[in-house]
């Protein structure tokens, strides 16, 4: 391949028949990549329209631009389908969406926004990731986004239809450039991957969660008449005989204020550098903690989720949620939002009113422990490795080693502190923190330090190794090549940073593996049937966890087949280190399980 022209104008052919598109494929046939875009009356694939079809077979050939209000879509299914052909798209999902809800599947894509992403290594860069900026600085090409707006579904004028080819011919030559440099990068395979999870995620997106409204307003309305008596509480609990006061009595704290909440909890004893709930989390079990804790909850909830949130939540055509799911951020992970789905609490009585509905059940599959199985993974530590192929109380055996004592001496104190350890260390824990943690005294967390890492010294060798990379080379990089930049001037953070994100990236490789290949699993089942038809297949991925919609009489061939698929999946990123991957059937997302496999 070349890189497209910069400038002289596109060349197009606007079919309106059949046989129009026809010739044009006739024509193209024998390609090994195009680039695909769409024009659409909107952003909702359940209420706007597909305008155009947009496909680049390269720079030596016209554009196709097909208009969809007078010819079925469907003609291109036979090249879209063909796995011999990339087809190439620039963030996908919004086009895989809408050509789905055209009726036409499509097979083996890759994407320049994901690539972009993959490149720049989690780094924003003047450029962006819009097709516009990457185009400008790759090609030359000076795409005017404005055009998008005049598309309302009536007659297409030529400038329209040049703006819709033009960005067909960018998405093409922008790929031709990044594919040699994830080549040259070492990117590859882990490009493979988020495009092989591509079109899971559109489909995922496209389908939603049902959202039992009625019971989440009860819900959300009672956590509203308790927000005041739960504040007035963490407002009591944070009060100290040095409290600051007023003629009314101790001045109120603002609890949505980081530095007046880290002063007055430091007044009841708890010193802490972030009011994070990770880091309170450290504190749990300290009257003042617990009551703020259990008060932000609720108050976070209420405010992301109260009021008129369910009804605005909830598609007026699908009658489901469709939820803004982001394929990379941060260290690779996957995000979602409007709304966060992601932030509704693990506590049964939110989930229980997602996913789900009459003669249908979710299946709730997670992996356990996964990070701590890739750090016995990456840090080639034998002795944690075994702990995990013997399987029993992870917790508890490493307490074992870490005390020097038999497992079934350990107490809940000492497998407390193993957990905190397990957890901690990834996340830039020293001794101070495991102390605070643990309430023991620091040279006691020192000695506890000691063992734990004699225990498993490759763990401590490859956590000082990781952190030393970081700040030399100022990126990470996962066993797959996925790499994060590193923000030089972070500080501190450098070094949790330099520790974690190989971790998290690869936990976000292992996840995107799993979502492909739970769905190549679905597909060849007959599970996951048109999404206009019935929702059957995959409504949500929450960090480490999925959750498939099934019929109810499909519920344990499926779980079987989610949990076998995660573990095949696992195998590329732990080798023989094993996965583990708990499963339950539930009549909703976050209902007691009805079965279990």
């Amino acid at each position: 391949m070349s890189a497209a022209p910069a400038g002289p104008a596109t060349d197009y052919v606007y079919a309106t028949s059949a046989d129009a598109a026809q010739r044009w494929l006739a024509a193209a046939a024998g390609v090994g990549i195009v680039a695909v875009d769409t024009e659409t009356s909107g952003w909702d694939p359940h209420r706007d329209r597909l305008l155009l079809v947009q496909v680049s077979a390269g720079p030596e050939r016209p554009v196709l631009v097909l208009d969809a209000q007078r010819v079925d879509p469907a003609v291109l299914t036979p090249l879209f389908t063909d796995p011999g052909v990339l087809k190439v798209f620039h963030h996908g999902s919004f086009d895989l969406r809408f050509l789905r809800r055209g009726g036409v599947p499509v097979r083996r894509v890759a994407d320049t926004m994901l690539a972009q992403q993959l490149l720049d290594g989690g780094a924003k860069t003047a450029t962006g990731v819009g097709l516009a900026g990457i185009a400008a600085f790759r090609l030359g090409m000076q795409l005017d986004k404005s055009v998008r707006d005049s598309f309302d579904g009536g007659d297409l004028a030529d400038f329209q239809l040049r703006y819709a080819a033009d960005d067909a011919v960018a998405t093409w030559g922008v790929f031709d450039q990044q594919w040699r440099e994830l080549v040259g990068h070492g990117l590859v395979r882990v490009a493979q991957l988020e495009f092989a999870a591509l079109p899971v995620l559109a489909e995922l997106q496209l389908r939603g969660v049902t959202l039992d409204a009625p019971r989440w307003r009860d819900l959300v309305g009672g956590l509203e008449a308790e927000l005041p008596a739960l504040e007035e509480a963490a407002q009591a609990a944070l009060v100290t005989d040095d409290s600051p006061r007023d003629l009314f009595g101790p001045t109120p704290v603002n609890l949505d204020a980081a530095e007046q909440v880290r002063e007055a909890l430091a007044r009841t004893g708890v010193d802490v550098t972030s009011t994070r709930e990770a880091a309170l989390r450290d504190h749990a079990g300290h009257p003042a903690v617990d009551a703020l804790l259990a008060y932000r909850q609720v108050a976070k909830v209420t405010s992301n989720f109260g009021g008129d949130w369910a009804d605005r939540a909830v598609n007026p055509v699908s009658g489901r949620i469709h939820a803004d799911w982001r394929q990379i951020v941060g260290a690779g992970r996957i995000a979602c939002s409007d709304p966060n789905l992601t932030q509704i609490p693990k506590d049964p009585r939110y989930r229980s009113c997602f996913g789900g509905a009459p003669g249908r059940v979710c299946v709730v599959a997670d992996y356990s422990q996964q990070e701590l199985r890739i750090l016995a993974a990456v840090s080639g530590d034998r002795a944690l490795a075994d702990v995990f192929r013997r399987g029993g109380d992870l917790h508890r055996t490493t307490a074992a080693m870490a005390f020097g004592v038999a497992e079934d001496a350990v107490t809940a104190d000492q497998r407390a502190a193993a957990k905190a350890l397990n957890f901690g260390l990834m996340y830039g824990m020293g001794a101070p923190g495991f102390a605070r943690a643990t309430g023991t005294t620091l040279v006691q967390a020192q000695e506890t330090m000691a063992r734990y890492f004699a225990a498993f010294p490759r763990v401590a060798a490859w956590l000082a190794e990781a952190e030393a990379s970081g700040r030399r080379n100022g990126r990470t990089q996962t066993v797959l090549g996925r790499i994060r930049v590193l923000d030089p001037d972070i500080g501190p953070g450098l070094s949790t940073l330099s520790r974690n994100a190989p971790i998290q990236g690869a936990g976000a490789d292992m996840t995107k593996l799993a979502l492909a290949e739970v769905a190549r699993r679905l597909d060849r089942s007959g599970g996951r049937p048109d999404p206009r038809v019935a929702p059957d297949g995959l409504i949500l991925v929450v960090h480490d966890e999925l959750v498939v919609e099934v019929a109810r009489d499909r519920a344990e061939e499926t779980a079987a087949l989610v949990a076998d698929g995660m573990v095949a999946a696992a195998a590329e990123v732990l080798g023989d280190v094993p996965a583990a991957v708990d499963v339950d059937i539930r009549p909703a997302w976050g209902e007691a399980p009805s079965l279990q496999t």
